[in-house]
């Protein structure tokens, strides 16, 4: 047999078993189970079932309680019982167990092992406990306070040291990264001063760019703490294809808005290009950094705010710049 884990965070169907339920003979008549029935009674746990067994215990068939009473007491149980079991094994994780049952309608599990000797039976109440467990287990991830893989930071029990250690480095790279942004806007100097205009807009456009990479982050951020396992690939997409009508819709809007307040197609052509570009680069703030943070196992909720505004303030900065450049 399979050696059970020592985990104490997983059960196993040989911790919630019991052999305390109806165990007969195939060769045994339907009018002996009765009266092995009801003078045992006290003794069992579960009268639900009838198990019976072959030579050297094997479990051959189970009848219902309600089918046994059914059935003349001349009769063999071999000839009435169900033959089509539903088993699980020692080792078998409880989860596996509680689905058996819900998915066969059966109020108790038959537990064998690996030649089919009968060992004893999960019950429905613990089979009730399992599905209610999983089911709490199961709305607190959704919640987005069950476990994780890593530690994520806990505002409530966490001291004002530690909380300052885990947040503030990010916030001091944000300034650096700040300081980085306004040499590279010193690099187009020459372009803003002949087209002043350029420099109003500029709010407008780190913004808007780095308010959907927020936006993504948060979904991002979210799901990795509601989700088990999130497909990297499947779910990039699914990402993408919303921005990319997100950015060709507002950029359009620009465009247009732009053209019928400064009649300047050269700037409405720039702001709703840059809009555009922008828009969509922050798939990589707001959808790469909390993964990677995520794998490099530091809380996303800390990190990916800072390191993802900034360079995602670069990124726009440097997109409407080079545009600008490029068409004025």
């Amino acid at each position: 047999m399979k050696k059970i884990s020592n985990n104490p965070a997983k059960k196993y169907a040989a911790s919630l078993m019991t052999s305390d339920v109806p165990v007969v003979s195939k060769d045994n008549a339907i009018g002996y189970v009765e009266e092995h029935l009801l003078k045992n009674i006290k003794r069992l746990k579960s009268v639900n079932y009838i198990y019976v067994l072959g030579k050297e215990n094997i479990l051959e068939g189970v009848i219902s309680i309600k089918e046994l009473f059914r059935q003349p007491k001349a009769k063999k149980i071999s000839s009435v019982m169900n033959k089509n079991l539903k088993v699980a094994y020692a080792h078998t994780d409880q989860e596996k167990v509680a689905y058996l049952a819900l998915k066969n309608n059966i109020k108790s599990v038959p537990i064998v092992d690996q030649d089919g000797k009968f060992l004893g039976a999960v019950l429905n109440d613990d089979i009730m406990n399992i599905v209610y467990n999983e089911l709490e287990e199961d709305v607190a991830h959704f919640a987005g306070v069950g476990h994780h893989a890593h530690k994520i930071d806990d505002i409530n029990s966490m001291s004002l040291a530690t909380s300052l250690k885990h947040r503030l480095p990010w916030l001091i790279v944000g300034i650096l990264g700040g300081l980085v942004a306004a040499q590279v806007i010193g690099l187009f100097e020459r372009t803003l001063s002949e087209n002043i205009i350029l420099a109003a807009f500029m709010p407008l456009i780190v913004y808007i760019a780095s308010a959907v990479s927020t936006q993504i982050s948060f979904f991002v951020v979210r799901d990795l703490a509601i989700s088990k396992k999130i497909n990297l690939v499947f779910y990039s997409l699914r990402q993408f294809n919303v921005v990319l009508f997100m950015s060709a819709i507002i950029s359009i809007l620009i465009f247009i808005i732009s053209l019928l307040f400064y009649n300047e197609l050269l700037i409405a052509a720039v702001l709703s290009i840059s809009i555009f570009l922008t828009i969509l680069s922050s798939i990589i703030t707001g959808l790469f950094i909390p993964f990677i943070f995520n794998f490099l196992r530091f809380d996303p909720a800390n990190a990916s705010g800072p390191i993802g505004t900034i360079i995602q303030d670069l990124i726009s900065v440097s997109i409407y710049l080079l545009v600008a450049g490029t068409l004025l």
